[in-house]
């Protein structure tokens, strides 16, 4: 249950950073659906885990990373294709690809563990 309380932690961080920050850091018009973008994925791979018998779930980890990177990669060149400003999307982008998946290894790192 923590990993959803860290989940919309990080969420709520973001999306106050982008509110009161944005102009200060110089944030793209579309860092708010981007962090929801990663949000809902997320939690769809969270929810994934409870659905995946224990024999299966370092398989499925990896193909998780593999989703993630293809999904996020369409995300990607549809928002490239809608924004304007492609520079700062996309290395905004890659943080928050680089965050969310520092913190589903994270989470998936605690759940590895035996004792």
């Amino acid at each position: 249950m923590s990993k959803w309380i860290y989940l919309c932690v990080l969420v709520v961080v973001l999306l106050i950073a982008n509110h009161f920050l944005g102009d200060m850091l110089y944030l793209h018009s579309a860092f708010n659906v981007t962090v929801i973008f990663f949000s809902a994925l997320t939690f769809c791979y969270f929810r994934l885990d409870h659905w995946i018998s224990k024999e299966w779930r370092a398989q499925v980890a990896l193909i998780k990373i593999g989703l993630r990177f293809v999904i996020s990669s369409v995300f990607i060149v549809v928002m490239i294709y809608t924004q304007e400003d492609d520079l700062a999307l996309v290395i905004q982008f890659i943080s928050l690809y680089l965050i969310f998946m520092v913190f589903e290894i994270a989470v998936s790192l605690t759940n590895l563990r035996g004792n």
